[in-house]
């Protein structure tokens, strides 16, 4: 990779589309001010109000690390419900602290707003659990707050996460609008990595200061196929000399010609990727990860440590889930340099969708 493609990328536009409906398709840098789908029109909406409640989905998603601790928690809504979850890794001990989910419906107790960056709200509430990110329209950072009653824990300890992600000072976020094959029309997503953070985390009984940590967030919202299936790669933590790394990767979703949502932050800079290709037993997601890019740049191995899963069958609804947490080794290369990971925490996904 040169440095000629980092500077590639151009801004992220105004809007997802253009006065007469049309999307703005791209992988940009920078955040998109609002995701407003209903500037969609003609063939990349969908004509009737139901169908764009079944087909509409977004989340919002939080993964920070230290080299003690990785937690995450993300909001879900799918239009005709809403789901939420958190986990919590020692990696210390290599133990899961927490893992809990929840289901709901979508409203006031369980939304994603339209703003994946500033102004951004995302909560999901219920009796024994608090799941919140927020950002004021001018503020530099992201709020975190999970709160989780033993009562939800299942155990005797509770999970309690405060903390800030500050986005002052850090990378570009990645923003794609890309076309969704199939019976889907568009999909737009924010990502940014490689942010510092900051806060306490209380998980299984142990506390942990996620200061000097870093971090990352996903925004997603978009019409979606009914059958959607996808692997992602998502990590955040340091080189050996201190600098912020993140990476995303993705096979199988927001890919088309000349779009992808592959990318690599390292330190204030954000370079785009080539194409991701995953290799791994589905049977077996406790067997190492091989991840790399079709052009050179990123190897990676991932060695989970624990696997959270979200399985269900409601027959017209059909979800398979899973993400396992762990730790990444490997090389990037970029700006005519090599970068060697080693023990960088993050997750893997692997998903399919009947929804």
């Amino acid at each position: 990779m040169t440095p000629e493609r980092e500077l590639s990328l151009l801004p992220a536009p105004a809007s997802v589309a253009t006065a007469s409906g049309e999307p703005r398709f791209g992988t940009y840098q920078g955040e998109l001010p609002e995701v407003d789908l209903s500037r969609l029109k003609g063939r990349w909406a969908p004509a009737a109000a139901p169908a764009r409640l079944l087909k509409r989905k977004r989340w919002h998603y939080t993964l920070a690390a230290t080299p003690e601790v990785l937690a995450l928690f993300a909001v879900v809504d799918v239009g005709y419900s809403a789901n939420a979850f958190a986990v919590a890794l020692d990696l210390k001990e290599q133990r899961p602290l927490c893992d809990v989910s929840f289901l709901g419906a979508p409203g006031p107790l369980a939304e994603v707003g339209d703003k994946p960056g500033a102004g951004l709200t995302a909560s999901f509430r219920t009796l024994g659990g608090r799941l919140t990110a927020r950002r004021g329209e001018d503020d530099e950072r992201y709020h975190l707050q999970v709160d989780v009653s033993r009562l939800r824990t299942g155990s005797l300890q509770s999970f309690q996460w405060n903390g800030d992600l500050l986005v002052a000072g850090g990378p570009p976020a990645l923003t794609v609008i890309a076309p969704v094959e199939g019976d889907g029309f568009v999909n737009v997503t924010q990502k940014r990595c490689g942010m510092l953070s900051f806060g306490s985390l209380e998980a299984g009984g142990k506390r942990f200061r996620m200061d000097g940590g870093v971090g990352g967030t996903d925004y997603t919202q978009g019409y979606l196929a009914r059958h959607t299936a996808w692997r992602w790669a998502f990590l955040a933590g340091r080189l050996a000399d201190g600098t912020p790394v993140g990476i995303n990767l993705v096979e199988g979703f927001n890919e088309s010609t000349g779009i992808n949502e592959n990318a690599l932050w390292l330190g204030q800079r954000l370079y785009p990727l080539g194409r991701a290709r995953f290799e791994y037993d589905r049977r077996e997601l406790m067997s190492p990860w091989r991840i790399r890019t079709d052009d050179g740049a990123v190897d990676l191995r991932f060695q989970p440590l624990y696997v959270h899963r979200e399985d269900h069958d409601f027959k017209v609804v059909v979800s398979h889930f899973a993400q396992p947490l762990g730790l990444f080794e490997g090389t990037v290369r970029v700006g005519g340099q090599t970068h060697r990971l080693s023990g960088v925490p993050g997750v893997t996904e692997d998903q399919d969708m009947l929804w």
